[in-house]
């Protein structure tokens, strides 16, 4: 069975508050007497479900179309629930009880039970949604070399409040590369429909998320889909 944990692209999706809407232009269209329909879109790539490469916030990181395609299927997926309120931060406390199951898993993807209000009361949910602290994205890049990405069921690993004051500090711990940032970077999915995993038993046999390789971006949408 496939499971699609992407959300559906549109004009009145929740966004990060300062990223443009997202519009459907219809160049073309038979009900207006056109030979066939034919749209234009306008799309931020951090709206709705997307992955961010290393260099949305690296300037030497890796864009879009240049990250192996290897990199975007993972085999070994740990779904696990870290409930969080508004303004709440995951560290590396909220991971220590998973640290075994770590260690075997190429993707972490973390349900906090926020998104819950993404369709019922999406201005909440843009507001003030649980984010990462910098010690547990510092925890889960040093300690697992196999794990490849994490994603998330709210708009940032950053804090919509705060973020841009701290300097985006979960982004680059997790995207940085250098002296400093000796490890692999991971890919950051953000705005993932992860209560379905639990909904369905919540451990997948795998987890597909192929984006749409704009040439040298550093994100893109994507489609992703859990097998069980």
């Amino acid at each position: 069975m496939l499971l699609e944990l992407s959300y559906p692209f549109g004009v009145d999706q929740p966004k990060w508050p300062t990223n443009p809407l997202t519009s459907f232009v219809l160049d073309a269209s038979t009900k207006r007497g056109d030979i066939n329909n034919c749209s234009t879109i306008t799309h931020h790539m951090h709206n709705g479900t997307h992955v961010d490469a290393p260099l949305h916030f690296n300037p030497d990181g890796k864009s879009i179309d240049q990250i192996p395609i290897e990199d975007f299927m993972y085999r070994a997926p740990l779904c696990v629930k870290i409930p969080k309120e508004k303004g709440g931060r995951i560290h590396v406390e909220d991971l220590k009880p998973y640290e075994a199951q770590l260690k075997e898993s190429d993707i972490l993807l973390v349900y906090t039970g926020y998104a819950d209000l993404r369709a019922s009361r999406p201005s909440a949910f843009i507001d003030d949604f649980p984010c990462w602290g910098v010690d547990a994205a510092e925890y889960l890049r040093k300690g697992f070399p196999q794990l490849k990405a994490i994603a998330m069921d709210v708009l940032s690993v950053d804090s919509a409040v705060t973020g841009g004051a701290e300097g985006y500090p979960a982004h680059h711990a997790i995207l940085d590369t250098g002296a400093e940032h000796p490890e692999r970077t991971l890919l950051i999915f953000e705005d993932v429909n992860t209560k379905k995993l639990f909904e369905h038993g919540g451990q997948p046999k795998a987890i597909y998320a192929f984006p749409v390789r704009f040439t040298g971006l550093e994100a893109a949408p994507i489609s992703m889909v859990a097998e069980f």
